[in-house]
């Protein structure tokens, strides 16, 4: 991930936060904003609404009712950029994704990365803007942080390694386990894939194509 101050941006970065923060200017929050929202859990309640059919625009106004924009914004060609974590100068948070790879295992992941970056590191520094490209290796530690907290939330440690350790990986035992969690099976599918390497597995699970249909994404 690259954190910069505003004014430091390169240009494609510049190009997005200025798109992204003109299309939050045109729809405000529900509240004024509260630095401190995003803790373990509120991530954990936003993650639970994955459970449910629309849980990407239900996600949308739960986090315009806690003062948070969710901001969704067209791919630009042959850039590399996932999503954004960002502080308006209203002091409002502003969570930007690309979703260049439209599947819900990749928005969730995407999402509850974004919003660890506004808990644990907007709402401590001078920090203005986290951009990230989540397919790259980064060894920093902010980027470790945002990764485990959003892990945890997504699916709890314990969890994950009494999966591993008694169940097979087969579609349907990873539907019963997402079932249990009470998330989208696409959630424990994703992990599978990234952690094996193989993207080829459970690609009926993870939600191809399901995320763009729910978010209203203005191409213009």
């Amino acid at each position: 991930s690259t954190p910069v101050r505003q004014a430091s941006c390169g240009a494609t970065h510049a190009a997005v936060s200025a798109r992204v923060r003109k299309r939050a200017g045109s729809c405000s929050p529900s509240v004024s904003p509260r630095p401190g929202t995003v803790t373990p859990m509120f991530l954990s309640d936003v993650v639970r609404l994955s459970y449910l059919a629309d849980g990407p625009r239900l996600a949308k106004e739960y986090l315009s009712k806690n003062g948070i924009h969710l901001v969704t914004e067209r791919h630009l060609p042959r850039t590399f950029l996932d999503g954004a974590a960002m502080k308006l100068p209203d002091d409002t948070r502003l969570v930007a994704l690309t979703l260049r790879h439209d599947r819900l295992d990749n928005f969730w992941f995407t999402l509850s990365h974004e919003l660890a970056h506004v808990g644990l590191h907007l709402d401590h520094s001078d920090v203005d803007v986290i951009f990230d490209d989540l397919d790259a290796e980064s060894s920093e530690a902010w980027e470790r942080e945002a990764d485990e907290m959003a892990a945890e939330a997504l699916i709890p440690a314990r969890e994950w390694k009494e999966f591993k350790q008694s169940h097979g990986k087969s579609a349907d035992q990873v539907k019963a386990f997402a079932e249990r969690l009470r998330v989208h099976p696409a959630i424990p599918a994703g992990r599978i894939r990234f952690e094996k390497h193989n993207y080829h597995l459970l690609n009926d699970l993870v939600g191809r194509g399901q995320v763009r249909r729910q978010l209203e994404i203005d191409s213009r």
